[in-house]
């Protein structure tokens, strides 16, 4: 099982990470590129692979502060008074959307040179450049699913792991 794990995650080496998105607390890392075509002909750039992650996670760079799953629920930063009103569950509306959105934009290399599975059924993902994202479940806090790897291109590729173990 391990090793068809070890498989599915080498599948990642050399693409870049191209993209974040988030729907509440789960956060979509995309890697590649492809276009996936809406029923109703909208053509949508997404990731040829995608982590989903539903459990702690950190993303360190070099001589930088960590971006955390935990920022979520911070406000973002902003020039001037903060608004009023914030609710977290607005995309782009906190701290952890606004960093990885400049991630992204920065353009840095982040091709992923390696994929190593660590305990509880976490994951480190080395990035070139020095950076890495490090995916961390909780066993005191036990979910369905902690994270997903799944490919966006057809071939059926789907590795995740939750309070049952590793799926492949």
């Amino acid at each position: 099982m391990q090793q068809t794990l070890q498989q599915a995650l080498d599948r990642l080496k050399g693409l870049p990470l191209t993209k974040t998105t988030r729907n509440e607390l789960v956060q979509y890392f995309h890697f590649g590129s492809t276009h996936y075509t809406t029923p109703q002909g909208l053509v949508l750039d997404i990731g040829e692979l995608t982590l989903a992650v539903n459990c702690p996670w950190q993303l360190q760079q070099p001589e930088e502060a960590p971006i955390r799953h935990s920022e979520v629920f911070m406000r973002k930063r902003e020039a001037g008074l903060p608004s009023l009103k914030f609710d977290w569950k607005i995309p782009g509306a906190n701290l952890r959307d606004q960093r990885l959105m400049e991630l992204i934009r920065a353009g840095k290399s982040l091709a992923v040179e390696h994929v190593e599975q660590l305990e509880n059924f976490g994951l480190a993902i080395h990035f070139t450049a020095q950076a890495t994202l490090t995916v961390s479940p909780n066993s005191e806090k036990p979910a369905e699913e902690y994270w997903q790897l799944f490919s966006n291109t057809g071939d059926g590729l789907k590795a995740g792991a939750g309070q049952d173990g590793i799926r492949v």
